[in-house]
């Protein structure tokens, strides 16, 4: 099954080779065709790329904010969003999901801790002692049960399930593994967004 998903981002973006090579179909949804009122796609999945809340880089979040109503459709209908590090220092960068997460910015090499067994831990490719991050999750909804990967600052990945879908947030500020592009949709949904 070929999975559709979503980057949402202001241009191109070589990332997206990734996930095509694992057998996902992307396309590129820039923020002015997201506020576009024709614009509705059932997707499997929605990436938002390291970075989107800084002004340097991007108006990405303020995008995210006007269509967090659809956003948040598209996570209750079974779609998943994956969203990587804020990329900037503002502690409400994640308000635009319907779930309370806040971000504490600041990169660093870090040698991470997993809170048990879960397939979204091998975000990291083996062998990887170290990994980069641009900061924590912090104010997880129901805590450590949400907690996949910790620095030792706080949490670095966690999933959320929310209505049919799930939301999954990491401030690793690497790749993911091919493992984890793989099985991130695995059992996952599709949503309107």
């Amino acid at each position: 099954m070929v999975t559709q998903v979503a980057f949402i981002w202001e241009g191109p973006v070589l990332f997206t080779k990734l996930f095509e090579d694992c057998g996902h179909s992307c396309e590129l949804v820039t923020p002015q065709l997201l506020a576009a009122p024709f614009f509705r796609r059932k997707l499997h999945g929605v990436i938002i790329p390291a970075g989107f809340a800084s002004p340097d880089h991007c108006r990405i979040l303020t995008a995210l904010r006007a269509i967090s109503p659809r956003i948040e459709r598209f996570i209750n209908e079974g779609g998943t969003l994956l969203a990587f590090g804020a990329g900037w220092n503002h502690p409400q960068a994640y308000d635009w999901l319907p779930v309370p997460v806040t971000y504490q910015y600041g990169f660093a090499q870090e040698l991470l801790g997993s809170n048990g067994r879960h397939p979204y831990a091998r975000i990291i490719e083996d062998g990887d002692e170290t990994v980069s991050i641009d900061g924590t999750l912090n104010d997880v909804p129901n805590g450590e049960e949400h907690v996949i990967l910790s620095a030792p600052q706080g949490p670095v990945l966690i999933q959320v399930p929310y209505g049919k879908g799930r939301i999954v947030i990491t401030s690793l500020h690497e790749y993911p593994s091919r493992h984890f592009i793989r099985d991130l949709y695995t059992g996952g949904g599709e949503g309107l967004l």
